[in-house]
């Protein structure tokens, strides 16, 4: 057993005190910097072995208290100057959405629009002077070709439908022919 006098005995309670207040010191100190807290960290800045820290559970229990106190701390301050709510956030996107949605229109517009004057230019040049000839020639021929569209869309819509209810009853066919027994 150890003396308490023994001068080695001494000598390590010492240098164990000793890294005990480094210890302190550095958790103080890396908690001010706003830094984490960690074991290997804490090992480091103090200049002693992760084992010390291991081995001494108080300074262990220090460093997650001020672990705690830090996250506190900035979790309240966070809290006081965000006060960011889901319904705030809800609101927030539910506007961007709205002001995308206006955005996009207006570009649509600013497209058809720009379309049109590039156009028109491009027909100036092409036909000179005779661009209000051409327009007053084309005019018909556009009205024409617009009412043939639209048949033939609405054509299209009515064969749609109509193979869309071939397949169903080919579907049903199928099914039956399938549950019939084999003989």
């Amino acid at each position: 057993m150890a003396d308490d006098n023994d001068p080695l005995s001494a000598s390590r309670r010492l240098d164990s005190a000793t890294k005990v207040a480094r210890v302190r010191a550095a958790i103080d100190a890396m908690a001010a910097c706003g830094n984490a807290v960690t074991v290997t960290g804490l090992a480091r800045h103090a200049r002693v072995s992760r084992r010390f820290i291991y081995d001494h559970p108080e300074l262990r229990a220090e460093a997650e208290a001020q672990v705690a106190r830090v996250a506190q701390r900035d979790g309240a301050a966070l809290a006081a100057t965000a006060r960011v709510t889901t319904s705030s956030l809800r609101a927030d996107l539910a506007n961007t959405r709205a002001a995308n949605q206006r955005l996009h229109t207006e570009l649509a517009t600013l497209r058809r629009r720009l379309g049109r004057l590039i156009g028109k230019d491009v027909l100036a040049e092409v036909a000179g002077d005779e661009t209000a000839e051409i327009g007053a020639v084309l005019a018909p021929r556009v009205e024409h070709l617009e009412h043939r569209l639209f048949e033939v869309q609405e054509a299209l819509a009515q064969r749609t439908e109509e193979l869309e209810a071939a397949r169903q009853i080919n579907r049903e066919l199928i099914e039956r022919l399938n549950r019939r027994p084999s003989s």
